[in-house]
């Protein structure tokens, strides 16, 4: 039995991470299935299409990756220990490259009923930076493809697992707060945060999973991609804080202002911020050192990211006395 969307079931074989239909069917970077094994290896079950990259954790370590093959397929963890093991398959890419139905693991009578076993849940919303896009490329020349992206090195889930939360990334690239790249208004990042599935209009996301403890919102590089009026963002900005805090009542809230965009819409940011009026909602700033490389299409690289979680990390210790 599974603990639904990260619910707080008391005791359970198998506990999911992140956004799950009824079905247990996942599209968003990071959904992840989390159980603890007896002993041995086992199988994991799971119907998708071609091309999905999952990275496999035990112990808190990471074994590798595989990729999908489509429809209902095995695959096997490799590198199981033959004593009780933690395991954790998490998804690194995003949800355009389709859902994936988590289906079982085999042999269940492997799977020990565990309690919830992370301490704090962290919600993201943000866009390909959360996501992890281009971390793996070897430089900004790089063309994006499915195995250079990784939310598992993402700053997002780099953080997470210093504190022991559980990271739910309700991220796409490409997305924004007013306008996406280049100025586009279709399917903006407020709308698409609430469903259950990243390109299903009607999934639409109850919001009866328990609170997260802190929502990152990183969001505004695409907005300030082409021509922006400061009224525009701000009042969508504004509307987004209305919402996450509608649905989220009693999460710490951040919001990350980038140093690449310039004091002047880092100020865009602030003035949201002051006209929301919530003392629970506090400003982080994030940079980049060219130093560190760059992934794909100037995005970040993964020692950025591991130098962005720890940071984030590092403000939720000092903050909330995680």
């Amino acid at each position: 039995g599974g603990s639904g969307a990260g619910g707080e079931a008391p005791v359970a074989d198998v506990h999911l991470v992140g956004r799950f239909d009824s079905t247990q069917t996942s599209s968003w970077s990071g959904s992840a299935i989390r159980t603890r094994v007896s002993g041995g290896p086992v199988d994991i079950t799971l119907d998708a299409p071609a091309g999905l990259f999952f990275e496999v954790e035990v112990d808190g370590a990471s074994q590798g990756i595989f990729t999908t093959t489509a429809g209902e397929q095995s695959y096997p963890v490799a590198n199981a220990p033959s004593g009780a093991y933690d395991l954790l398959v998490f998804r690194r890419v995003e949800g355009f490259f389709g859902n994936a139905r988590f289906v079982g693991i085999s042999p269940a009578a492997s799977l020990v009923p565990t309690a919830w076993p992370y301490d704090h849940r962290i919600e993201y919303i943000g866009d390909s930076i959360s996501c992890g896009y281009g971390a793996l490329g070897p430089n900004e020349s790089c063309n994006f493809s499915a195995d250079t992206e990784s939310a598992y090195v993402s700053y997002a889930t780099v953080a997470a697992r210093a504190v022991n939360a559980a990271p739910h990334i309700i991220a796409y690239s490409g997305k924004g707060v007013f306008q996406n790249y280049g100025g586009n208004e279709d399917e903006l990042m407020p709308e698409l945060y609430l469903r259950t599935l990243t390109n299903d209009a009607g999934s639409t996301w109850g919001f009866d999973d328990p609170d997260p403890d802190v929502v990152v919102i990183n969001l505004g590089t695409n907005d300030f991609s082409a021509t922006i009026a400061e009224n525009d963002f701000v009042s969508a900005y504004v509307g987004l804080l209305t919402t996450v805090r509608q649905h989220r009542p009693n999460a710490t809230i951040y919001t990350v202002r980038w140093e690449g965009w310039g004091s002047t819409h880092m100020s865009w940011v602030s003035s949201a911020v002051a006209q929301f009026g919530d003392a629970d909602v506090h400003e982080t700033d994030f940079s980049i050192d060219p130093n560190d490389g760059w992934g794909c299409d100037y995005h970040p690289s993964e020692a950025t990211h591991a130098k962005l979680g720890a940071q984030l990390a590092a403000t939720l210790k000092s903050d909330l006395g995680w």
